[in-house]
């Protein structure tokens, strides 16, 4: 019993700890686009369980669903999109 209530409270630790601060971090390699939609190229690839400063996110409204894009800057100092299905913060929509 006390086993699970310290795993939970260093879970809850650590999820807070990863997403505050404007910070995404994606569950696997993903790419990096140059808008926020899949019509646009990528530029580059993101590694998994890194996190990025990220200060925003966009929604894609798609005919029969919506995606959530998040802002982030990379770590070669360029600023790009990537898709919410791999990548989670907690950050304020974008305002345009």
């Amino acid at each position: 019993m006390d086993r699970f209530i310290i795993v939970s409270l260093m879970l809850l630790i650590l999820g807070s700890t990863l997403c505050e601060g404007g910070e995404a971090m994606c569950r696997q390699v993903t790419a990096a686009h140059t808008c926020a939609s899949l019509d646009c190229p990528p530029f580059m690839y993101v590694e998994a369980y890194q996190n990025y400063p990220c200060d925003c996110f966009k929604i894609e409204r798609l005919p029969h669903k919506t995606k959530e894009w998040y802002h982030i800057e990379t770590s070669k100092g360029k600023y790009g999109y990537v898709l919410g299905d791999h990548c989670w913060a907690s950050v304020p929509q974008c305002k345009k």
